[in-house]
């Protein structure tokens, strides 16, 4: 495993003013967030900046893990699909850090000889909702990272992360991360009113034809609407297929009868995410 340190980190307080001000002269990215270089690895690349961002907590603060991929490849999703392998982030080695909240960006579902496959090409980033002991104190985040990438054949990374938060950093998120965010499906009252979303969910697993029914509706368009659910637990789900477009709706359904644990999955919370090319939502339903 190889670690990296951003050259711009400050790992002492004192320091942290005349780290801002190099930092104040540069651009794009470097401009508005602390990052490492980029780790090196089989046909992909990773690095991680920190960037203050608009939280309900003033403590909240916001680490980026972003993930270039080589032309073909593809990494995976927190629910992989039919096959694959789920990313793993542990900060376990971060000091002054209450509380790391990974955040998974919408995913794309991609053909698959083995089946589905929901994940990401070319590049992705991780937003980390950071909730920091003592917000008047540096902060030290270290990062442990390990996915999977595939093409032909597929191939396990890892890379390991290390910056300073300094004292009295308060840049915005660069332009790539305020994209990161947005692109994390929105729930409750965050939702938008161009976002796609469930109007009618059948989850019945009690029935002759177990099977699972979800119309999203898009307001802003159905070209690229898609639905995933997932099960608590590590239980199988299968992968939902499109049956039906009327207008806006687009119906996805699913049949549970096969592979699937209907004793263990009822009662348990889905969770479904539904994505467009116009947003992402994600809302919860039980199975009954």
């Amino acid at each position: 495993m190889t670690r990296v340190s951003s050259s711009t980190s400050c790992a002492v307080v004192a320091l942290a003013t005349l780290c801002l001000g190099l930092m104040s002269g540069a651009t794009g990215v470097e401009a508005a967030s602390l990052q490492t270089d980029w780790v090196e690895g089989h046909n992909s690349r990773s690095r991680m900046s920190i960037a203050n961002a608009t939280t309900t907590t003033p403590s909240g603060v916001y680490a980026f893990i972003e993930i270039e991929l080589g032309p073909g490849w593809k990494t995976y999703w927190r629910n992989p699909g039919d096959s694959g392998i789920p990313p793993r982030f542990e900060f376990k080695r971060s000091k002054n850090v209450e509380k790391v909240e990974v955040l998974y960006p919408a995913p794309m579902r991609i053909a698959d000889p083995g089946g589905d496959i929901l994940g990401y090409k070319n590049r992705v980033i991780f937003p980390v909702r950071l909730t920091m002991i003592d917000p008047a104190q540096p902060a030290e985040i270290g990062a442990d990272v390990q996915f999977g990438i595939c093409k032909d054949i597929c191939v396990p990374s890892e890379a390991a992360f290390d910056l300073t938060m300094p004292f009295g950093e308060t840049s915005p998120p660069h332009e790539d991360a305020t994209t990161a965010l947005d692109r994390v499906p929105r729930s409750g009252s965050d939702m938008r009113p161009g976002d796609p979303k469930p109007a009618k969910i059948v989850v019945d697993v009690k029935g002759p034809q177990p099977r699972i029914i979800v119309t999203a509706t898009s307001p802003g368009g159905t070209s690229g609407t898609d639905v995933f659910v997932e099960a608590p637990d590590g239980l199988y789900f299968p992968s939902l297929v499109k049956t039906a477009t009327s207008g806006d709706s687009v119906t996805f359904e699913a049949d549970l009868s096969k592979d699937v644990d209907l004793a263990a999955l009822t009662g348990k919370t889905l969770t479904i995410t539904t994505v467009s090319e116009s947003g992402a939502t994600e809302t919860t339903v039980t199975a009954e």
